[in-house]
């Protein structure tokens, strides 16, 4: 009886150390956890691409054969043009540890989808997103996107526009669309700026189509702006 009294209370002792987890242990399992909530949806679901909001398509669309025909050459400055760049699997800050606020896997697959990107350049902290979305902050950290001595229209109707594997030879316009006339290629990256100022919308009012084709005038990639 006394044996079983004996191993009672070493069981009563031990119990608490078992049972109970250290601080920094349950601040790791909180960290852990908010971690796991900017990785993956709460639940087990199927997710559309893009896996975030975009607005509909211009009402007027003409095929990119006509734009290539009769579409209006759109003036663009490039920003940045490396030939030899390789696309990176995978960012450091992209990590769920150093920030999340671009580790959300859905978004992450999205961008790894695509080749041709768009956004605004006045808009700094969207811009400040788009370009460690693409894993261009070291390219494009010390570039300057938006126009300089630009009246108020042209400065918030200016538009950066980033071409992955892909070497661009003339964009052209015609109403809310945008034809990227490329000859795709296993590396390189061009980030340039067009403005919609310097395009004839049939709705500005609605949103303006990018389209990155062939010289054939195949379609590789899009992006509504």
């Amino acid at each position: 009886m006394s044996r079983l009294l004996s191993l009672l209370l070493v069981t009563l002792l031990l119990l608490p150390t078992v049972v109970m987890a250290k601080p920094e242990q349950t601040q790791d399992a909180n960290k852990l956890a908010e971690r796991l909530k900017r990785l993956e949806p709460d639940e087990p679901k199927d997710i559309a691409d893009p896996p975030f909001g975009q607005r509909a398509f211009p009402s007027k669309l003409k095929s990119p054969q006509e734009l290539i025909r009769n579409g209006k050459q759109l003036p663009y400055k490039v920003l940045l043009d490396k030939p030899d760049w390789e696309r990176p699997a995978y960012k450091s800050y992209w990590h769920s540890s150093v920030s999340g606020r671009w580790s959300y896997v859905p978004n992450r697959l999205h961008y790894a989808q695509h080749r041709l990107f768009t956004t605004p350049t006045a808009a700094l902290s969207n811009y400040y997103d788009f370009v460690h979305n693409l894993g261009l902050s070291e390219e494009l950290i010390n570039v300057k996107s938006q126009p300089q001595d630009a009246d108020r229209e042209r400065f918030i109707g200016q538009i950066m526009v980033v071409v992955m594997q892909a070497k661009i030879e003339k964009v052209l316009t015609s109403g809310n669309q945008v034809v990227i006339v490329a000859r795709p290629q296993i590396n390189g990256v061009q980030a340039l700026t067009v403005n919609k100022v310097d395009m004839k919308l049939d709705n500005p009012k609605e949103a303006v189509l990018f389209q990155l084709v062939t010289p054939e005038s195949d379609e590789i990639d899009f992006s509504l702006y």
